[in-house]
C-alpha cells in the first residue's frame, strides 16, 4: 500500500522495561488520507462473501457460546472492512452497526441495509445516537493500527453494555510461528505499513486489564497469518 509521499521505511522500537514492540511514530491525518485513498481488494465490502461468511461464523459462534443468543442485542464492529463480520452477526440475529475509516466502505455497507459511520470509534461515540449500548464490540485487526491502543480500548469500555463482550484479533508476536517466520526472514508484519504495534498475548492481556476488561477466551484467528482472537468481558 506504500506510495509517495509516504516514508519508505518503518523503524521498530522495543520498550526497555516491558519489551513491547512499536513504531517510532505514526501517520498524520494528511498521510492517512493518502494511505486510505485506495482500498485493498480484501477490504472491499462483499469481497469473497461466501468464503468470508464461514470464517466470520466461527467468530460469531464463539461470542454466542459465551454471551448467549443475540435476542436483538447490538453488535458494533469497528473497522469492518469487507463487512463480512457485520453481515454474519446480523444473520445470527444481532442488530448491527459499523464504523470504518473508508468512506466508500460506509456507503457500500449501506447497500446491504447495514447502518455505519465514517470515522473513528471516538467520533462515533460523540456523533451517533445508538438505540442501545452495544453488547458486543468487535475490533478485528484494528487495535494494532491505533497509535495509542489503550485509548481505544478504554473508549470501548465506556460504551459497552454489561453483560457484554469485546472481540479483538491481531498478530501474536509471542506465537512460536512468529519466531519461526522471523528466523527464515519471512515475517511480513515488519513491513505492514498500517501497523504501529506488535502485541504478544501477555501484553494485550495486560492492556485489556488496564482498560477495564477481563480476557475470557483465546483462539487462533483464521483471518490472517499468525493471528490471535480474544474475547474479553467488562471487569
Amino acid at each position: 500500500m506504500w506510495r509517495e509521499p509516504l516514508e519508505p521505511f518503518i523503524s521498530w522500537l522495543k520498550c526497555g522495561q516491558c519489551e513491547h514492540i512499536f513504531t517510532e511514530g505514526y501517520f498524520t491525518d494528511a498521510a492517512l488520507d493518502v494511505l486510505f485513498g485506495d482500498t485493498q481488494r480484501r477490504q472491499v465490502v462483499g469481497t469473497d462473501m461466501e468464503l468470508q461468511r464461514n470464517t466470520s461464523a466461527k467468530m460469531v459462534e464463539r461470542v454466542v457460546n459465551t454471551l448467549g443468543l443475540p435476542d436483538g442485542r447490538l453488535w458494533l464492529d469497528v473497522g469492518f472492512g469487507n463487512g463480512s463480520l457485520l453481515m454474519t452477526a446480523n444473520e445470527f440475529g444481532f442488530d448491527v452497526f459499523g464504523v470504518d475509516l473508508r468512506e466508500n466502505n460506509v456507503a457500500d455497507i449501506g447497500n446491504y441495509g447495514i447502518p455505519a459511520y465514517h470515522g473513528t470509534l471516538g467520533r462515533a461515540v460523540q456523533n451517533v445516537a445508538f438505540k442501545s449500548k452495544p453488547s458486543v464490540i468487535s475490533m478485528a485487526d484494528v487495535v494494532e493500527h491505533e497509535p495509542f491502543p489503550r485509548d481505544v480500548l478504554r473508549c470501548a469500555r465506556s460504551l459497552i453494555n454489561e453483560p457484554g463482550l469485546l472481540l479483538i484479533s491481531m498478530p501474536n508476536a509471542s506465537a512460536p510461528l512468529w519466531g519461526y517466520l522471523n528466523a527464515i526472514n519471512q515475517n511480513a508484519y515488519w513491513r505492514e505499513i498500517k501497523h504501529y504495534h506488535n502485541f504478544t498475548r501477555q501484553k494485550i492481556y495486560a492492556e485489556l486489564q488496564k482498560a477495564g476488561f477481563r480476557p475470557v477466551n483465546y483462539a487462533v484467528s483464521e483471518r490472517y497469518r499468525c493471528c490471535m482472537e480474544i474475547l474479553a468481558e467488562p471487569a
